[in-house]
Formats: structure tokens, sequence, C-alpha cells
């Protein structure tokens, strides 16, 4: 399985969807009381004075929610939430199609970033049937 193309993929496009963030980080956003948090972190533009702190955590929860998902997914031996395909997209296209995926619905962003980043894989990687 190449997790570590979708997790370097997944963390790199934050920087390619940072160009559409329009307003600052602010702190708060840090403390992740929503998915709106997350998005928040994870386009902020690269002239953002928290620019740095934003996509490192946004890096970091990300790749340590899919890890925790992807191991939880492995002990189970069947009813599996999500199913990766072979060719696993990169880290560029994961991000920003969770953005864009977090964003198309405003009741989205008022999801706990945990769970939304588990619907999202749910509904972009469902698994065959009878797994």
């Amino acid at each position: 399985m190449r997790v570590n193309g979708w997790l370097s993929g997944f963390a790199l496009c934050i920087g390619l969807s940072a160009g559409s963030a329009q307003a600052a980080v602010t702190e708060n956003a840090f403390l992740l009381h929503s998915t709106g948090d997350l998005t928040e972190l994870c386009t902020a533009a690269q002239s953002d004075a928290l620019y740095t702190a934003a996509v490192n955590f946004c890096h970091g929860f990300t790749v340590g929610v899919f890890r925790v998902l992807q191991e939880q997914e492995m002990a189970h031996k069947s009813r599996h939430m999500f199913c990766m395909p072979s060719q696993m997209p990169s880290r560029n296209e994961g991000i920003a199609n969770f953005v864009q995926w977090a964003k198309a619905d405003p009741a989205r962003s008022a999801l706990p970033p945990a769970d939304a980043i588990a619907t999202f894989l749910t509904q972009q990687f469902p698994c065959p049937r009878g797994r």
C-alpha cells in the first residue's frame, strides 16, 4: 500500500490550496473546535504571520488522523469504513480534495475535524460490498 506517497501528497496539497485563503489565520483556529478551523489552517496564505505554524499543524493533524483511522481499519477483519485504492492519490490531491469537500457543504464546517476526515474517507473511498 502506498500510504507514505498518499500522506506526502496529502500534506503538500496544503500549499497548493493556500492561495485561496482570504482571511488571516487566528490563534483560536489551533484549538480545532470544528472542521472550519482545520480548513482555515490548511488554506493559510503564505503571507500570513501564522502560515508555518498553521501548515505544520494541519499536516500533523490530518496525517495523524489518517494513520489512526488506517490502523483501526487494518485491525478490523470485516466491515471497513473505507478502502484505499491500490493506486492511491497523492497527498496533494488528498488534502485538496478534503478541503474542497469540507467547503462544499457549510454543515461540514461544524463537524469535529477527525469525524470530517473519517466521513470524507468513507465517501471518497467506499469499500466494495462484502468488505
